[in-house]
């Protein structure tokens, strides 16, 4: 063979080596949709994607945590204002029965209705979220409160990140709430009032008013504390989700591959790729037919 053919035939060989080779990267990015599938891709890109993916992963399991613990703490929010609604019943009852001119048998059934306000009351301090009990503190799988209103929970706190080293509390506090952890034991006072009422006991019938009044502030205080932690995480819940969107946006931008781009290169490649398959057959004819005519 001619110095001018082994030129001819390395050229088309490399052109072929380079069309299989394009042909190889643009079916993978085809198949998977992406235009960087490893390092060797793009490597300054594959490090951009590899951030991003992690900065996705972050916020998608901060989203995760915090959109449970929201939930908890709206349900505790709506629990809380359930039992400030029991504690004004129970106060206009006292208030009504602290008239002397009631008979006792009207202040036993009262005290009816105060126990089964007391009984309402302790289910609503053993309500359930998707983390446990919501007012148990670190406590949350046991009832905080047993049937005779005894408290064996905690007053401890749970939190959850939001941003790097920011934290939010993620529990209501039943503590603060019901016991005298957060001034007066709330259901003990419903219990007294009720036994007042069943003995007729106008005296401590009146002063119940007063504590009724004091519980039920401890309980709109222990509202209030969840709100805000609850709006907290609402707004934090928001900005993840623009900055989500926005990482999202970014990863598409530079890992997605442009299908009709990518489809019409590959099909411009492989017409390549088989005219250099024809041309290195016809120079390896001609290679053959030289030889046969030397030989």
């Amino acid at each position: 063979m001619r110095i001018t053919d082994n030129m001819q035939l390395n050229d088309a060989l490399a052109s072929q080596a380079s069309a299989s080779s394009q042909m190889y990267t643009l079916t993978a990015e085809a198949s998977s949709g992406l235009k960087i599938n490893q390092p060797s891709d793009d490597p300054a890109g594959y490090a951009t994607v590899s951030s991003l993916n992690s900065q996705i992963s972050t916020l998608q399991a901060r989203s995760t945590a915090v959109t449970a613990v929201a939930g908890d703490l709206n349900l505790a929010n709506g629990v809380l204002s359930s039992a400030s609604a029991l504690l004004v019943q129970a106060q206009q009852i006292a208030v009504e029965a602290s008239d002397g001119s009631q008979s006792a048998s009207t202040r036993a059934n009262s005290a009816t209705q105060v126990n089964q306000i007391v009984e309402q009351l302790i289910g609503l301090a053993n309500t359930q979220g998707a983390n446990g009990y919501l007012f148990g503190g670190t406590n949350t799988t046991t009832p905080p409160f047993d049937a005779n209103g005894n408290f064996s929970g905690n007053a401890g706190t749970t939190q959850v990140e939001i941003a790097n080293g920011v934290t939010v509390q993620s529990n209501a506090s039943g503590a603060a709430a019901f016991t005298a952890a957060g001034g007066r034991n709330v259901i003990g006072d419903l219990q007294a009032l009720a036994t007042a009422l069943s003995s007729n006991d106008v005296a401590t019938v009146q002063s119940s008013v007063g504590n009724l009044t004091a519980d039920n502030s401890q309980v709109v205080d222990a509202q209030v504390n969840v709100s805000v932690s609850a709006g907290t995480l609402q707004s934090s819940s928001e900005v993840m989700a623009t900055a989500l969107t926005t990482a999202q946006t970014s990863l598409a931008n530079e890992q997605d591959a442009d299908a009709p781009t990518v489809y019409s290169e590959l099909t411009q490649v492989q017409t390549s790729y088989e005219s250099a398959i024809s041309v290195n057959r016809q120079i390896l004819s001609m290679f053959q037919t030289e030889q046969q005519q030397l030989g």
